[in-house]
C-alpha cells in the first residue's frame, strides 16, 4: 500500500463491523497497525453503542448480522450524522440491499473478500473525502505540512490543531469536551485551563467565528457565520 496514505491512517479512528469471528479476528489486528484506534464489533446493535461512544472516523461495516444488520445501523447513524465516512460490505450483490444503501450516503459498497486492494481503495477514498469536505469552507488546510491558510496568510499548525479542524469539519456536529480530550489529547488529562488556551490560540488562525462553543457541550462548525 502507498506509504502516504497509511501514514495519514493514524490521525483516523475505525469501527469495524463483521459477523464471522474469524474475519473479524484476522483483520483487527490488521487495522490496529494502520489507525489511531480500532473499534470491533460483531452485530449492529454493539457497533451502534461504539459508535455513541467514541464517534469513530471511519466505519466498515458487514450488512447481514444477527441483533440488527448493516443497513439498520447506518439508518440509526444517519438520522443525526450525515458526515461520518461509512463503507458497505457484503458477501452477495444484494439488489435489495445496494438499493436500500443509495439513500444512506456511503462512500462505497464493497464485495466480500476484503484484500488489500479493496482496503486501499477504501482508504484513499476516505482521506479524498475528508479533503473534499474541507474545501467547502474559507481556508485551505495543507494536512501534510501543518498548515492552513486564510485570505493568502499562511499559519502553521500544531498536531493537535489539525487534528481538531479535521475533525470538527468531518464530525459536522458537536465535539464534545470527551472527544477533544480522547482522540485530540491522546486520552491525556484534559484542564479547562488548557482547553481555553487551545481553542483561544487556534481561532487567530481560522477565519472569523468559525468555531462555536455549544456551552457545557463542546464545538461545533459556525455555519451561520461562514
Amino acid at each position: 500500500m502507498n506509504d502516504i496514505i497509511l501514514n495519514k491512517l493514524k490521525d483516523y479512528t475505525l469501527l469495524f463491523v463483521e459477523n464471522e469471528k474469524g474475519i473479524r479476528e484476522n483483520f483487527s489486528e490488521f487495522f490496529n497497525l494502520l489507525f489511531k484506534k480500532t473499534y470491533i464489533a460483531c452485530d449492529g446493535a454493539e457497533a451502534l453503542e461504539l459508535y455513541n461512544i467514541n464517534k469513530p472516523d471511519l466505519i466498515i461495516t458487514d450488512i447481514k448480522m444477527p441483533n440488527m444488520d448493516g443497513i439498520e445501523l447506518v439508518k440509526n447513524i444517519r438520522q443525526s450524522d450525515n458526515k461520518t465516512s461509512i463503507v458497505i460490505i457484503s458477501a452477495h450483490t444484494d439488489l435489495e440491499f445496494l438499493l436500500s444503501s443509495i439513500e444512506l450516503n456511503l462512500i462505497k459498497y464493497i464485495i466480500k473478500p476484503l484484500n488489500e486492494e479493496k482496503l486501499f481503495e477504501i482508504f484513499e477514498i476516505f482521506l479524498k473525502q475528508i479533503q473534499e469536505d474541507l474545501k467547502e469552507y474559507n481556508f485551505t488546510l495543507d494536512s501534510n505540512k501543518n498548515q492552513i491558510i486564510v485570505d493568502d496568510n499562511i499559519f502553521e499548525l500544531s498536531l493537535k490543531e489539525k487534528l481538531f479542524i479535521e475533525k470538527l469539519i468531518q464530525k459536522d456536529s458537536i465535539i464534545s469536551y470527551e472527544e477533544i480530550e480522547s482522540d485530540i489529547w491522546d486520552g491525556k488529562f484534559m484542564s479547562q485551563n488548557a482547553l481555553r488556551h487551545f481553542i483561544k490560540n487556534l481561532r487567530k488562525k481560522l477565519p472569523n467565528n468559525f468555531i462555536k462553543n455549544m456551552p457545557n457541550q463542546g464545538y461545533i462548525v459556525n455555519t451561520q457565520e461562514n
